[in-house]
């Protein structure tokens, strides 16, 4: 969990100087770096092409981050099957929220991965689903792990492989580090304290329709959206309806021109669940190169739920199942 002490111990100091927080780079990844190198942190994607000349590495593991009965239907050889489902806490209050540390461990073992292994992401939706997955991962500290720029469909362009077997592993041991990287998330609590720091900024992720109040999800109790926050569609930031790939490095800019140019700048990202806010905190981070970037997990479903949380709402209000 994001520390409340730790929170406004760096707010403090850092504000003395410039008024912003902090946050580490990503360690690098032992495989080449992918074409694209005009990101921020270009090792943490990896084209399809690249994908392709090193797939029968020793410690190369593929996961297919899609729904099982799209997996069983075509999936790339030898990749591993996962959903958001098993990186998902059951206890928590809120659906949705991500797995203890223990429960991570857990399930990557019995997949049969270790900490030694790079492990690659993908799905069929320009990366939303795979990049809550990379989140939880670098949440808990483990950075060996990349997202293939397009998914699926960047691999078919390129003329790979499809199977539709299973592949089974020997159950394996996976640890995270000790250390987590608590400026990946943060909590309610935190969020409205931080909400009375100035040079900071919150990113809705939703879709406008969603942001304004015309649009409500099924899980949440109010429609509407946090007072203060800037929308910008998670979309936004992919060649969605063409190639899913993530767009180049001026194209994001332009999209998120709102941001503050400091890139220490402390940056809070919500959306419905914290799924599409994960996709854009990889954004951010790894191709804009922001610093600061805290991924609200419990989102607008706590957030609407929540007794006193305010709320601004501009239309009337449609549930969208």
């Amino acid at each position: 969990m994001f520390w409340r002490s730790s929170l406004w111990v760096v707010l403090i100091l850092v504000s003395a100087c410039r008024g912003r927080e902090e946050v580490a780079a990503p360690a690098p990844a032992p495989l080449q770096v992918t074409e694209t190198t005009e990101y921020a942190h270009p090792e943490s994607l990896i084209e399809a092409g690249e994908l392709l000349a090193i797939q029968d590495h020793e410690h190369v593991r593929i996961i297919d981050f899609r729904e099982r009965a799209a997996f069983e239907q075509e999936h790339i050889p030898n990749a591993l099957p996962m959903w958001r489902s098993d990186i998902e806490d059951g206890a928590q209050h809120v659906p949705g929220m991500m797995a203890s540390k223990p429960e991570m461990e857990k399930k990557l073992s019995d997949l049969g991965l270790s900490a030694s292994d790079t492990l690659i992401l993908y799905d069929d939706q320009s990366g939303v689903n795979a990049a809550r997955l990379w989140w939880v991962l670098r949440t808990y500290g483990f950075n060996k792990v990349r997202l293939l720029n397009g998914g699926l469909q960047s691999w078919k362009n390129a003329q790979g492989a499809l199977s539709t077997a299973t592949e089974t592993r020997p159950v394996n041991r996976f640890e995270f580090p000790p250390e987590e990287a608590l400026h990946f998330r943060i909590d309610k609590d935190d969020l409205v304290s931080l909400m009375k720091a100035e040079h900071w900024t919150l990113i809705d992720a939703r879709t406008a329709e969603e942001h304004s109040g015309k649009r409500m999800k099924k899980g949440a109790k109010n429609a509407g959206h946090i007072p203060g926050s800037v929308n910008i569609d998670w979309a936004e930031a992919v060649d969605y309806h063409g190639t899913k790939k993530f767009l180049p490095p001026e194209e994001l800019k332009l999209a998120y021109k709102e941001l503050p140019e400091d890139k220490d700048a402390p940056v809070v990202v919500y959306c419905h669940s914290g799924v599409r806010s994960a996709h854009t905190s990889f954004v951010l981070t790894q191709l804009l190169g922001y610093n600061r970037v805290y991924n609200y997990d419990g989102s607008w479903m706590e957030w609407s739920a929540s007794e006193g949380a305010p709320i601004k709402k501009d239309s009337t209000t449609l549930i969208l199942q």
